[in-house]
């Protein structure tokens, strides 16, 4: 998961709209199109000559604004900011004059809801007015609740609805009822619903329903279905030619374990790299070779990739987990003095409420990994945690077994060290579906006192939740899942309450 939050804004930043061969908005979808293949100025022109043709129709200035969105999402230009945000007002600007004029007029509606929505999402996105970027997503969300209310089969505004009521439920729970007193509901199963819904009957919001149903339809490991990975490679079939649907196909394949077909893919990502942002395109594919060639323990070609793609980030990149990824894998190719070089530049000057789980995390093993080389201990767990990752649990479980048999863990018996190698052992025991062996090795987590290492509690006891949920014992699962509040301030805590939002479905 880690990886698909990465790249989320780098894909979301491309994701267009799609409408069929018959639609009668042809010179749209041609524009849009080539938005979708990154040829901007092709587009721009085809939405500025809508605009000449047919100045009342509010889709080609909505569509021109969308452009400078998906520019300055990835590269954070703030010329581009600001041209969306003058583009964008325009659009606002032009639906309310034609509903002065017609207060049933659905289009307008539509685009100014949208506007809206856009406008909170890049707000929020690149770190800009976080109150303005709430005003925005509350007048898009009343705006396109209107908007269903009055037309209930005006289906691609589900779309927006269902995204807005995914974010909200993945709010923790400690503030979904502040959240309600001020009239913002949240509910994961009810925004895929409308997700599926405007991927099913949408006219112009397939295919964007389709990549965050992918995104959103991610089980934990061991409930994993098939379905997001389904709908991902129903993406790249339908655009065989975009690089970044070939990104974002290839970071599910690497989180569902299939490390070569990832590989694969980013590789096809590069040799279709020909048209705008390519630098964007380049950094997330390299990353992902980097990551994927880890996995294979590949360490020469892991750090090949991941210098590659270190060439490509900025200041607002949230980088540590690639930079600290690169300094490993040269430690465990035996090329010390190079691994510290990478270990003393993982940055600590990252924002704390943009970027803080991740690179923080980082940062802190970084520290400790300048101080004192990887240990053997650490290296089998790196061994086994590649395995595992790679859809070998059996193989992970095996080794774990022999660092036991070996006495490895008694020479290694500090609690911190334990408390990853259990841990480590239950998730391979839970993606090989062996629930009971997964309970004993994280019941032994929680009972240890680790001094760095105890964020591993709490998640020990959301795994212990799921185990529990496997075994038809719902009242000992939503214990286990309780527990996991008497911990405050710890790392990936956010993410975790996210998970937790989601599988718990809200």
């Amino acid at each position: 998961m880690k990886i698909i939050f990465a790249i989320l804004l780098l894909v979301i930043s491309f994701s267009t709209l799609n409408a069929s061969p018959q639609s009668p908005d042809n010179e749209i979808m041609n524009g849009l199109n080539e938005i979708y293949n990154l040829r901007f100025d092709n587009a721009e022109k085809t939405f500025l000559n809508i605009q000449k043709s047919n100045p009342g129709d509010l889709s080609g200035y909505f569509y021109e604004s969308l452009i400078y969105f998906y520019k300055a999402l990835p590269t954070r230009d703030e010329g581009m900011y600001d041209k969306f945000l003058e583009l964008s007002e325009k659009v606002i600007d032009k639906a309310e004059a034609n509903l002065d004029k017609n207060d049933k007029d659905y289009d307008a509606l539509y685009y100014k809801g949208l506007s809206h929505s856009y406008r909170s999402l890049l707000m929020l996105s690149i770190n800009k007015n976080l109150l303005q970027a709430a005003s925005n997503g509350n007048d898009g969300y009343r705006i396109l609740s209107s908007l269903i209310e009055a037309k209930p089969d005006y289906y691609d505004a589900y779309m927006g609805l269902g995204l807005y009521k995914i974010a909200i439920g993945f709010v923790p729970e400690k503030f979904q009822f502040l959240l309600s007193l001020i009239g913002f509901s949240g509910n994961i199963n009810e925004g895929i619903r409308l997700l599926k819904t405007s991927m099913d009957k949408g006219k112009f919001t397939k295919i964007d329903s389709r990549i965050f149903l992918s995104l959103f339809s991610i089980k934990e490991r061991e409930d994993e279905d098939g379905y997001s990975l389904g709908l991902s490679s129903q993406l790249i079939n339908d655009y065989p030619e975009s690089p970044v649907l070939r990104i974002f196909y290839s970071t599910i394949l690497l989180q569902s374990g299939l490390t070569e077909d990832a590989i694969k893919e980013s590789e096809a990502a590069l040799e279709l790299n020909k048209n705008s942002f390519q630098n964007e395109i380049k950094k997330a594919a390299f990353s992902i070779l980097g990551i994927s060639y880890f996995r294979l323990n590949d360490f020469n070609r892991a750090s090949e990739n991941l210098e590659e793609s270190m060439k490509y980030v900025n200041s607002e990149d949230r980088y540590n987990v690639y930079l600290f990824t690169l300094a490993t894998a040269y430690e465990l190719n035996g090329e010390r003095e190079k691994a510290l070089d990478k270990y003393k530049t993982v940055r600590n000057n990252y924002v704390d409420e943009r970027d803080g789980e991740l690179d923080k995390f980082f940062y802190r093993y970084a520290q400790d990994k300048i101080r004192k080389p990887l240990s053997e201990f650490e290296v089998k767990l790196v061994e086994g945690m590649n395995l595992r990752e790679s859809n070998k649990p059996g193989e992970a479980i095996d080794l774990y077994k022999s660092m036991i048999d070996s006495r490895l863990t008694e020479k290694y018996k500090d609690d911190d060290a334990l408390i990853k190698f259990y841990f480590d052992m239950g998730l391979a025991y839970m993606y090989s579906k062996s629930f009971d062996n997964a309970e004993e090795s994280f019941l032994k987590c929680i009972k240890l006192q680790p001094q760095n290492e105890k964020w591993l509690i709490p998640h020990a006891y959301f795994e212990l939740g799921k185990v529990y949920v496997r075994k038809n014992n719902k009242k000992r699962s939503e214990e286990m899942f309780e527990k996991i509040y008497d911990y405050d301030d710890f790392d990936f805590e956010s993410f975790l309450e996210m998970r937790l939002a989601n599988y718990r479905g809200n």
